[in-house]
């Protein structure tokens, strides 16, 4: 077997730790000893992604938040659907080190040499607070815990949304309580399941939650009018 190697670690003050560990060129990020992101399994991030963006490929200066950025896949697939060269893709992480071991380790260390990629380290509701209606779409990874949304934070995400923009949750199970509170933040939410991963033998499904803010009206109609 090959050795389990750790190649990072951060603290947190409320006593939480994050490790980054690598084993075979497998990245596996942990929180408190639970994985919550890894090389193997990233299918559903790039379902969520390809989903969420799907309504805006022809945008001409899309800009897309990558609430959690995980070890990347979301991000990277949401860059490969949406390649304009204005578009703008904004990392909301509020773990410092996460960003550091996405910018030095596994395949998409490369996506931070992108001029259209910029991070902040923050909360994505608190930068959403920042951007009344100037998001395209919001992608939102929380697959290995239940998803505690605030309906204060589901106004600020329905807030920073274009009309008929989507928020994209990818969680993974059914949660009626997180979908209750987004129709009370004003969405239309409808969910669908996807592969957790494209990899192994037996096949894994987690579920995205879309969140659409209002009708969607496609750009060759605002074009027109």
């Amino acid at each position: 077997m090959k050795p389990l190697n750790k190649l990072g670690e951060q603290r947190m003050e409320d006593g939480s730790l994050w490790e980054l560990w690598e084993r075979d060129n497998e990245l596996t990020l942990q929180l408190d000893g639970m994985p919550c992101a890894s090389s193997f399994t990233y299918g559903s991030e790039q379902s969520m992604a390809e989903i969420a963006t799907s309504p805006i490929t022809r945008a001409s200066q899309p800009q897309i938040m990558i609430a959690g950025i995980g070890l990347g896949y979301g991000l990277a697939k949401a860059m490969e659907c949406l390649p304009r060269e204005k578009a703008k893709f904004i990392v909301a992480e509020p773990v410092q080190a996460i960003l550091e071991w996405n910018r030095t380790h596994g395949e998409n260390s490369k996506l931070w040499q992108d001029s259209r990629v910029s991070a902040e380290v923050a909360h994505a509701a608190d930068l959403c607070r920042k951007r009344t209606g100037s998001l395209h779409a919001i992608l939102l990874r929380h697959v290995h815990a239940r998803c505690e949304l605030s309906l204060g934070d589901a106004q600020a995400y329905f807030n920073a949304l274009k009309g008929g923009s989507l928020l994209a949750i990818s969680i993974a199970k059914k949660d009626k309580r997180l979908e209750s509170t987004l129709m009370r933040a004003g969405f239309e939410v409808s969910t669908t399941p996807v592969p957790a991963s494209a990899k192994g033998k037996q096949q894994r499904m987690h579920i995205i939650v879309l969140a659409r803010r209002g009708r969607f009206v496609p750009f060759a109609e605002r074009q027109s009018s």
